[in-house]
């Protein structure tokens, strides 16, 4: 989670982020995929509601 908001504010690369988080760069970069992916999915539901 806080991966996700560190990259949202825009002031944060994902090296910085991992370095924040002390966990590797492609962790973050997988969570910050998931977090899209999640939210296309559920704007993809909304639309056809």
């Amino acid at each position: 989670m806080a991966a996700i908001v560190l990259w949202s504010s825009g002031q944060f690369c994902t090296a910085d982020i991992s370095n924040l988080l002390t966990v590797g760069e492609d962790q973050v970069d997988r969570t910050i995929r998931a977090a899209r992916d999640t939210a296309r999915q559920n704007d993809r539901k909304a639309a056809r509601a």
